[in-house]
């Protein structure tokens, strides 16, 4: 019998815990404010699955939820957004990208930057020109595994 549960393995396969620490899930949808909640109940997911407890759940799905609210604001119109999550020995990486028509990634001196400093470990933000006409914008947050505190 092969299970998949916690614990068990397939014979020569690494153990679950070092399979999910490889695990990266990525999510493509519309830059659009109606789709952060599916990202948000995917990055509670994600932290529940990595082992964070309830109230690093819940500030990683406030650190996601900003990133992608900023990314969605400075959209272009019919943009996607890709959203992506590293599961990492240090915990979980979320990347946001999108395409813009601004040339500047979000202020850090906005409330909505500061919160993000204060959910996340570590937030970054580059907006570069696209090939494709306008500006690829990436917001970077490492997720902190225990609480903001």
């Amino acid at each position: 019998m092969n299970d998949e549960g916690p614990g068990s393995r397939a014979h020569g396969a690494p153990p679950a815990a070092d399979r999910l620490l490889d695990e990266v899930v990525e999510l493509r949808l519309p830059a659009a404010t109606h789709q952060i909640p599916l990202v948000r109940v995917l990055a509670q997911a994600v932290a529940a699955r990595a082992d964070y407890g309830l109230d690093a759940i819940a500030d990683a799905k406030m650190a996601v939820d900003e990133a992608c609210a900023q990314a969605v604001g400075t959209a272009a119109p019919g943009a996607a957004m890709t959203c992506r999550f590293t599961v990492a020995p240090g915990g979980i990486r979320f990347t946001v990208e999108t395409s813009t028509l601004e040339p500047l990634p979000p202020s850090e001196r906005s409330f909505g930057w500061h919160v993000l400093t204060t959910l996340a470990a570590n937030a970054a933000a580059r907006c570069v020109p696209d090939p494709a006409g306008g500006y690829a914008l990436t917001l970077e947050l490492d997720l902190h595994r225990e609480t903001s505190g």
